[in-house]
């Protein structure tokens, strides 16, 4: 049996270059971790805690224990981290690290990445608080210059928004961008995801906007039932019904679905 002895060392002696601002705090009850000389976890411990030396190996490992889930924009920050103190070490880490988070490293995750690192912090946190993906954020790498966008996401990550909703924002923010729309047209001026949406997509199709105003206005004068709702509603690039019922019982589930063949007909009719 090899035993591997690891250190305590008063944290005012490990450096916090490693610092990726995690999102959840390390639990008190467990002491820093540290990995030559470079605390790993307790960024924001008083300097005279204590910190556990973690032997040479294993790093990713550590990283992985440490932090079981982390999101892309919190991995995006300690990949920066890493190799800014690392640089001799952090193409061996950087491969097995992405790996460990369910991602495949490639230069398109690369540049992602480095979009992603431009944007500022409350952005970030929005894209980690919506479980974003680097595909989620592919529009960014269209930008020349995404210093000139920030206004846009910084508000975008203000607005109440879903994550189906704030990607097709984000998508249709950086399109209307490029097409040399004002920045501050695109800024949201409503809390409400829906009719924002609604402005852009008007915005970037015209045609099929008006098709889908129409559409919204008749379907709002069909027969609907008692408690149940029906709007017209765009996604993406399909558009179709959005049908909400409220029931209480197996029967009257059935009724209410018996009533909605009326509006079947009526569809067919309008189509």
């Amino acid at each position: 049996m090899v035993v591997r002895l690891m250190l305590l060392k008063p944290i005012s002696q490990c450096s916090k270059c490693l610092d990726f601002l995690p999102r959840r705090p390390w639990p008190q009850v467990f002491p820093a971790l540290a990995w030559r000389g470079h605390l790993l976890t307790g960024f924001h411990r008083p300097p005279t805690d204590m910190a556990l030396e973690l032997d040479d190996g294993g790093l990713v490992d550590a990283y992985k224990a440490a932090y079981p889930e982390l999101g892309l924009s919190e991995l995006a920050r300690l990949l920066r981290a890493l190799e800014a103190t690392f640089p001799e070490y952090f193409l061996e880490f950087r491969n097995p690290l992405c790996t460990a988070y369910s991602l495949r490293w490639s230069d398109r995750l690369g540049q992602t990445i480095q979009a992603l690192l431009q944007t500022q912090l409350s952005f970030q946190t929005w894209v980690d608080d919506k479980k974003l993906g680097p595909r989620d954020l592919s529009p960014l790498l269209a930008l020349p210059e995404i210093s000139e966008f920030l206004p846009y996401t910084e508000a975008l990550a203000r607005l109440p928004i879903s994550k189906v909703e704030g990607v097709r924002a984000l998508e249709l923010g950086v399109e209307l961008f490029l097409l040399g729309r004002p920045l501050n047209d695109l800024l949201p001026s409503t809390d409400s995801p829906s009719l924002y949406l609604r402005r852009l997509e008007q915005w970037r199709r015209p045609r099929t906007s008006e098709n889908d105003e129409a559409w919204r206005t008749d379907v709002a004068q069909w027969p609907w039932p008692a408690q149940v709702q029906g709007q017209w509603q765009r996604f993406g690039d399909q558009a179709g019904l959005e049908i909400k019922i409220r029931t209480t019982s197996a029967d009257d589930l059935k009724k209410k679905l018996e009533r909605l063949n009326s509006i079947g007909e009526t569809w067919s009719c309008k189509s």
